[in-house]
């Protein structure tokens, strides 16, 4: 009888999940709506981000890409202190936005080589005002690290059709090839030689080539690499090429899914450390992270207080589309949302959680 139940109980013990950790730490809001009071230019469901030297960029699902600076001028460190407003100077620091969008008008992730050039993924084309010009698809910028000045330079592969799918996703690769997810269907797809400009490529060697697809039809809201492995976030959950950036992956390299304890939820944002963590944001579950070696999963954030009342607010991701949750270059992690759901201009909010205070998790 004893021996029975010893089997039972280890059956158990083996057969039973884990359990999944408590979030522990707080957001801070960096931009949003009335921050500092008085600011209204308020982000627009923040797709993307990047922090260019000192620095920050949001996509924006209205605006295109915009610079934010701090509301203080006199902040030595914008990165990492003070609230962050909309530059609404006319000056080369943003692309889009106001009555007319040129170059984008709604962005999903970026993509940063760490030096100065920067990929969007942009999905929408004019907001219907004549004179604006949009070039939907794949953008590359450089971003000047010192000035901040940025400057488009061309959209990558503009005959192959990607705009109509409405690309939402991108990561740059080990390989030095960009890869992109959409929010129209469930592929994945390889941009090969994305440094090179398609007006001056007499050999077309700036080609797309099929990758393979995400679990069960589902569409790919982000994207990242660990290594040559890209995991892939979407409509129903996380998932992982293995190797995506094998030459042999033209077109059957699909993604497995990822038990990570939140199948059927919508995975919204991605990134990573590169060596060993993911970070995903979950639809109405916060931000969580991903241990590859160990398949544990650990809460890191659910929201942080108001900065006007104190008040705990909670992340609230738009579940359709792509949301920043971004890694900067110093650790940092930075995640945007949108209270509306998406549906009102100047509803979006910046967070922030510092290397410091990530490094503090189990």
């Amino acid at each position: 009888m004893k021996a029975h139940v010893v089997f039972a109980l280890t059956f158990l013990a083996v057969a039973l999940p884990a359990p999944i950790a408590h979030a522990q730490l707080q957001a801070a809001q960096r931009a949003g709506f009335n921050l500092p009071a008085g600011q209204v230019p308020a982000p627009n469901t923040p797709g993307g981000g990047v922090v260019v030297g000192s620095h920050v960029y949001a996509t924006d699902q209205v605006n295109g890409l915009r610079h934010y600076m701090p509301a203080d001028p006199a902040n030595p460190d914008p990165v990492n202190t003070g609230f962050l407003v909309f530059d609404s100077t006319n000056d080369g620091m943003s692309l889009g936005g106001g009555g007319l969008c040129f170059v984008l008008c709604k962005g999903g992730q970026a993509a940063y080589d760490g030096n100065q050039t920067v990929y969007i993924a942009s999905y929408d084309q004019t907001k219907g005002q004549p004179g604006s010009l949009t070039f939907p698809g794949v953008n590359r910028i450089t971003i000047d690290p010192v000035s901040g000045v940025l400057t488009w330079n061309y959209q990558l592969v503009p005959t192959a059709g990607l705009a109509g799918n409405l690309p939402t996703s991108i990561a740059l690769g080990p390989d030095g090839n960009l890869y992109v997810g959409f929010l129209k269907n469930d592929s994945v797809v390889r941009i090969v030689n994305p440094q090179v400009n398609p007006s001056n490529d007499p050999n077309k060697t700036q080609v797309v080539q099929s990758v393979g697809k995400s679990p069960n039809g589902n569409h790919v809201l982000a994207l990242t690499f660990v290594g040559g492995d890209l995991y892939v976030a979407h409509t129903q959950g996380l998932a992982v090429i293995k190797n995506a950036v094998s030459t042999s992956c033209q077109g059957g390299c699909n993604a497995a899914p990822i038990s990570d304890g939140f199948s059927g939820t919508a995975h919204v944002g991605i990134t990573s450390d590169g060596i060993n963590r993911v970070y995903v944001g979950i639809n109405g579950q916060g931000v969580w992270r991903y241990t590859i070696s160990s398949g544990a999963m650990q809460a890191v954030s659910t929201g942080g207080p108001d900065p006007n009342t104190g008040a705990a607010l909670t992340f609230a991701f738009v579940g359709g589309h792509s949301n920043l949750v971004q890694l900067d270059r110093l650790g940092n992690l930075w995640i945007g949302d949108d209270i509306s759901d998406g549906n009102a201009n100047f509803s979006g909010r910046i967070w922030y959680i510092s290397a410091g205070a990530l490094s503090t998790l189990p």
